[in-house]
């Protein structure tokens, strides 16, 4: 299994927002959590990305407990429902970001946005900014830059 939660609960005070959740996703296999609003999927996501700490239980990544690590040091990657895009950067840039932080090569980073915004779409749309694009189109940027972090040398492998 690629990313097993073992018994995952979550308080926050007198509310239970997660109990006793354990579920196990394959290499390449595609999971969905459903569930009217309040009953825990953004919780349980944040848990796995290392935002939030479990009262009780453990997250597995390929074999390794990650509970404890911290969100950089899980080769894991989020797509936040409020896209999280960088304001003051292009397109570009904002894809780019992840592999910059990571000290990618300049080329690398060209041919990693090239590739990814031309996957989505985007490919006519990296100098312009977040506020000038439709929802749809900041939700691919957010796409392709987690599809950027995800990519070769950066060892990313789950989206989520």
């Amino acid at each position: 299994m690629s990313l097993v939660l073992e018994t995952i609960t979550k308080r926050f005070g007198p509310l239970t927002a997660v109990d006793n959740v354990s579920l196990s996703a394959g290499e390449s296999e595609f999971v969905v959590l459903l569930g009217p609003s309040g009953c825990g999927k953004s919780t349980l996501l944040r848990i796995v990305a290392g935002l939030e700490t479990p009262d009780s239980g453990a997250v597995w990544l390929h074999g390794h407990n990650i509970t404890d690590l911290e969100p950089r040091d899980r080769d894991l990657a989020m797509v936040f429902q409020s896209y999280a895009l960088y304001p003051h950067m292009s397109i570009a840039q904002n894809i780019a970001y992840p592999l910059k932080i990571r000290r990618q090569s300049s080329e690398r980073i060209a041919a990693e946005v090239s590739r990814v915004a031309a996957k989505l779409g985007l490919d006519g749309l990296l100098a312009r900014r977040p506020r000038e694009l439709s929802g749809g189109q900041r939700q691919r940027v957010a796409l392709a830059r987690a599809l950027s972090m995800a990519s070769g040398s950066c060892g990313r492998r789950l989206w989520l």
